[in-house]
């Protein structure tokens, strides 16, 4: 290595004599451009901003199932701690019935009796679900604690499509009495 070294100092005049041909410097520069142009895939800048909200997306919904707990299951033991199927039927069920009390408080004009008593009631069936939350707690390979379980949150989703539907009857009866109401003869 050091022979090379010396031979090129010793001869620096022999290797600087001659020039590149003119052009040179521009066809070097073209050819760099293409094959870093090659090696690039070009991605249109939408995809790139839909991968990016993806990705936030998915991050922040792991963020919430690892870091937060769910409302519905504070200080409760319920069939979704037992395996992955049965959180799935007990997500499902629980987005829906979240859904259909928007929806039942949306249909209610007011703070009304009839509300009350609605409330009530639904807060009713909640303590029977902690009961029976308790008692999954304490056995939770009861399949019979399970089953009543799956059946309480198909009872209160069947009675809260009940209520929602005579609540949107009685308003539209309502409005088409109304609606007569304000002809004039």
């Amino acid at each position: 290595m050091k022979n090379l070294e010396h031979k090129i100092l010793n001869n620096r005049q022999e290797f600087d004599h001659a020039e590149p041909a003119s052009g040179h410097f521009e066809r070097f520069t073209e050819k760099l451009r293409r094959t870093s142009m090659a090696k690039r895939f070009p991605v249109p800048y939408y995809l790139r901003v839909a991968a990016v909200l993806l990705f936030v997306s998915l991050s922040s919904i792991i963020v919430y199932e690892l870091i937060r707990p769910s409302q519905w299951n504070k200080g409760t033991y319920t069939i979704g701690r037992i395996s992955p199927e049965y959180r799935e039927v007990e997500d499902f069920f629980i987005h829906t019935i979240n859904s259909k009390y928007d929806i039942l408080e949306s249909l209610y004009n007011g703070e009304s009796e009839q509300a009350k008593v609605i409330r009530n009631e639904l807060k009713e069936m909640d303590i029977i679900f902690q009961n029976l939350s308790n008692e999954l707690e304490n056995d939770p390979n009861n399949d019979r604690l399970i089953n009543a379980m799956i059946q309480h949150y198909q009872m209160k989703l069947e009675i809260l499509n009940s209520i929602i539907t005579q609540l949107e009857n009685i308003k539209q009866i309502t409005s088409k009495n109304n609606k007569y109401e304000n002809k004039e003869i």
